[in-house]
C-alpha cells in the first residue's frame, strides 16, 4: 500500500523535514537537479524521477509538488550530466506516518555524546564536563525499510532510495555539509609506464589548502596581464597583489589518492578517492587528468606543485572523462555542536555500498570500455594534450624562473608590510 493508503492511518500523517539518502546511474540524465518543480520536458534529471516517486507514493502531496519552496526541496550537492552517484542526499518536508517511522540511534554519536575518536583531532581540548554540556540530542526517526520499499516501487532501477531519517527544522542539506567524498574509477593500464604508488603520492599533492584556479572550469581572472621578472614573463590568472591574496579560489582536499582496486571486465582498475570540503567546476576531473599528463610523462611532477601555489596561469590540467566519477559520500559533521548534524543508519549504507558494487562500478567499466572515452582521452591528451598548452623545456624552465621571482617578490611585500605594521607604539 502506499504512504497515503495504511487505512484509518492516512488521517495522522506528518509533514516532517526529512533527510533522503540515494544512489543513481547517472547515464541517460541531465544531471541531479531540476531546473523547475515539472522538469524539462526531454532533458530528465535524477530529481524528476525521485520527487514523482515520492509524489505517486504519497510521501508528497500534489497540492505541494510544485513549487519546490512548498517542501523546502534541498540538494546536498550538484553532479553533471552522465555522473553517478552512490550517496546522494535531499531534505524535503515529507508526508509520514508513525507506522512509517522508527527510532534511529546514530551509529557516530551516542546517547552520553562521546564522539569517535577519528573525530578528536578536529576539535579544541575540552574538560569531560564541558562536552557534555548542552542539551541532548534530539531523538532521530528514520524511514522504515517498508517505507522505503514502497518508494523504491515507484523508481526506475537506476535510481535506488537507501534510507531517511528525520532532521532539525532549520537543517540545510548543502548548507549543512561538512565534506563531500568522489571516487574515480581508472583501468589501471591507463597509468602508462607509471606504478600505482607513484601515482598515489602525484596525486596526494592536491592534499591540503590551494589555489585551484588551474584546476578547475571558470575561476580565473582576466585583464591581469604577466608578471614580469629579469626580462621573462609569463600570463596572470589571479590578483598577485591581493594581501590575502585570491580567497575564492582556495579549495581544501582532505584526502586524494588510490583507495583500493578492483577487477572489473577481467581487468584491474584503481579505484581513485577525492574527498574535499567542497570542490568547483570540473576540479575532480582536471585533478585526475593532470595526475595522467604527468604519469604519461607529458608534464614535470614539480609544475603541478607551483601550478598550486602560484597565481600564474599554468595550464597542465586536461579535462578527464566524466564517465569515471561518482559521488561517494556526503558528511555533515558540526564542530560546533561535536556531533554529525545527520548520520543515515547503518543499513543505508550497506545498501548504497551494494548498489555501488553491484550496479555503479560494473556499468562505468562498461561505459569506459564500450564508449573508449578514456582511450579517446588518453590519444587526445598524448597528441594534444586535450586542448590544454603544450610546454617545452624551455618554457618550463622560463615558468620556475617567473614564479620564483614572483614569490620573492610577494615575500619582500609582505616582510614590509609587517615592518609596517609593528613599528608604531
Amino acid at each position: 500500500c502506499g504512504l497515503r493508503e495504511a487505512g484509518d492511518e492516512a488521517h495522522s500523517s506528518k509533514k516532517r523535514h526529512v533527510a533522503l539518502m540515494f544512489g543513481f546511474r547517472g547515464t541517460g540524465f541531465y544531471g541531479l537537479q531540476s531546473q523547475s518543480a515539472e522538469g524539462t520536458p526531454g532533458q530528465p534529471t535524477v530529481s524528476d524521477a525521485l520527487r514523482r516517486a515520492l509524489l505517486d507514493a504519497g510521501a508528497v502531496l500534489p497540492s505541494n509538488f510544485s513549487p519546490l519552496t512548498r517542501t523546502k526541496w534541498t540538494l546536498a550537492s550538484r553532479t553533471d550530466k552522465g555522473v553517478h552517484a552512490a550517496r546522494a542526499a535531499v531534505s524535503l518536508k515529507m508526508e509520514t506516518l508513525d507506522s512509517q517511522l522508527e527510532p534511529l540511534l546514530s551509529p557516530l554519536l551516542d546517547t552520553s555524546g562521546t564522539l569517535p575518536g577519528q573525530f578528536e583531532p578536529l576539535l579544541s581540548p575540552l574538560e569531560p564536563a564541558e562536552r557534555a554540556a548542552g542539551p541532548p540530542p534530539q531523538p532521530r526517526l528514520a524511514l522504515t525499510a517498508a517505507a522505503v520499499a514502497e518508494i523504491n516501487s515507484h523508481l526506475p532501477p537506476e535510481v535506488r532510495l537507501f534510507g531517511g531519517c528525520t532532521v532539525r527544522k532549520s537543517f540545510h542539506c548543502r548548507e549543512c555539509a561538512s565534506s563531500r567524498s568522489y571516487e574515480y574509477l581508472l583501468p589501471a593500464s591507463a597509468l602508462g609506464g607509471m606504478g600505482v604508488a607513484e601515482f598515489d603520492a602525484v596525486l596526494s599533492t592536491f592534499e591540503g589548502s590551494h589555489k585551484v584556479h588551474n584546476f578547475c572550469s571558470g575561476l580565473r581572472g582576466k585583464g591581469w596581464g604577466c608578471w614580469e621578472h629579469d626580462g621573462e614573463s609569463w600570463p596572470l590568472a589571479l590578483d598577485p597583489s591581493r594581501r590575502q591574496g585570491a580567497a575564492f579560489a582556495y579549495r581544501s582536499v582532505l584526502f586524494c589518492g588510490v583507495h583500493r582496486s578492483v577487477v572489473l571486465r577481467g581487468q584491474e582498475h584503481l579505484v581513485l578517492r577525492i574527498a574535499g570540503v567542497s570542490f568547483m567546476l570540473h576540479q575532480i576531473r582536471h585533478m585526475i587528468g593532470t595526475a595522467l599528463a604527468i604519469a604519461h610523462g607529458l608534464v614535470p611532477r614539480d609544475t603541478l606543485a607551483l601550478a598550486l601555489r602560484s597565481p600564474l596561469q599554468v595550464d597542465i590540467s586536461p579535462l578527464a572523462p566524466g564517465a569515471g566519477l561518482l559521488l561517494d559520500e556526503i558528511r555533515w559533521f558540526d564542530l560546533g555542536k561535536r556531533a554529525e548534524d545527520l548520520a543515515f543508519p547503518p543499513s543505508a549504507h550497506a545498501a548504497a555500498e551494494a548498489f555501488k558494487e553491484a550496479s555503479l562500478y560494473p556499468h562505468v567499466a562498461e561505459r569506459l570500455a564500450s564508449e573508449e572515452s578514456l582511450e579517446r582521452f588518453l590519444g587526445r591528451m598524448r597528441d594534444s594534450f586535450g586542448g590544454a598548452k603544450h610546454y617545452s623545456a624551455a618554457d618550463y624552465a622560463r615558468l620556475r624562473r617567473v614564479n620564483a621571482g614572483l614569490a620573492e617578490a610577494t615575500s619582500r611585500r609582505g616582510a614590509g608590510r609587517a615592518g609596517g605594521e609593528g613599528g608604531g607604539e
